[in-house]
């Protein structure tokens, strides 16, 4: 009975993190950071970068998710190929969970204005349970004797691909390509399931001062229903930015954030629950600093910019329409 009642325990912890079809911790980094969304995007300024990232969700429950997180990707072979990385520590009460990220992708022009990025990555992770903090547990079952914790480490692998036109970018990728079990004890297994993931993205330019970015996100996981996050996210002079995602399952994150001073920059998300249990979550904050390498405008979106200038001919989409220049001759 007492090995029921712990399996019982360790299934419902678990669960929380793999809830809504998402066996990974949350993050609207993307939204500026689109390398956080699928290691293909690496490069898509034209910079190497490094983000710093700590989200804390369900601030109104003790034990909530805690989530530290560095990412980043610099160039190794003429602006085409380039090698990421992430690292992060994820804890929800006695559960802890650590994975390291390695990419490569890699860009190919495909007409003048047109590319695809291809990337390809492997990952470890280790789950950890402290069953040392387990109330009303037999220190004397066989099972667990003698043990403070449950470790499981897995690998896994991913690829994705994207296609850019301009502004616009959709892409496809499997964050985790395989099924796998982590073995704690011999009748205790962790599952991690194939997922998939689709996007679409667009910066609209609303006149001389303002942007508008767009993002609609599903991802689907192997015996999950779909979820997917809808954001829009007005940008100022191409440096500041505030805007609003939506999560099916009731949450809504507030961003803002901004180019600070010679490539670093900021970012800050409250996500308010607005249903279910969400609602009485007390909320979750994202906080995140980044530095841009070799960067000293003020343009932080400016991708096409960068494309032209490693690519060769792309028409710059601040000439509205693509209209061309008049020149005026006047004759003496």
């Amino acid at each position: 009975m007492r090995k029921l009642l712990v399996y019982i325990i360790l299934f419902i912890v678990a669960g929380t993190s793999i809830s809504q079809a998402q066996q990974f911790p949350l993050t609207t980094q993307y939204l500026f950071n689109p390398y956080a969304l699928t290691p293909e995007r690496a490069g898509y300024y034209g910079h190497p970068a490094i983000y710093m990232n700590y989200r804390k969700d369900w601030t109104g429950i003790n034990g909530s998710p805690k989530t530290f997180r560095i990412n980043g990707f610099g160039n190794i072979y003429k602006e085409v190929m380039w090698l990421g990385g992430e690292i992060y520590t994820d804890k929800t009460d006695i559960i802890s969970r650590f994975k390291a990220n390695l990419s490569y992708s890699y860009i190919l022009q495909v007409e003048d204005e047109q590319f695809l990025y291809f990337g390809v990555w492997t990952t470890f992770y280790q789950n950890t349970v402290r069953i040392d903090k387990l109330v009303g547990v037999d220190p004397n079952d066989p099972i667990l004797k003698n043990q403070t914790k449950l470790n499981g480490t897995a690998a896994n692998a991913g690829f994705g691909i994207t296609y850019n036109w301009r502004d616009l970018n959709i892409g496809f990728a499997f964050p985790t390509l395989f099924d796998t079990k982590e073995k704690y004890v011999s009748t205790l297994n962790f599952k991690v399931q194939r997922e998939s993931l689709f996007y679409v993205s667009d910066m609209f330019i609303l006149n001389e001062k303002w942007q508008l970015q767009t993002y609609a996100v599903f991802r689907k996981t192997k015996n999950e229903p779909l979820t997917f996050e809808l954001s829009v996210m007005p940008v100022y002079l191409n440096r500041f930015w505030g805007g609003l995602l939506y999560r099916n399952g009731g949450a809504l994150a507030i961003n803002v954030g901004g180019h600070i001073y010679k490539g670093f920059v900021f970012n800050y998300s409250y996500e308010i629950g607005m249903g279910g249990i969400n609602s009485q979550s007390g909320g979750s904050h994202e906080i995140t600093l980044g530095y841009r390498f070799n960067f000293d405008g003020n343009k932080f979106f400016d991708h096409n910019g960068n494309k032209k200038k490693h690519f060769g001919r792309t028409k710059n989409r601040n000439n509205f329409y693509g209209y061309p220049k008049i020149i005026d001759y006047r004759l003496k």
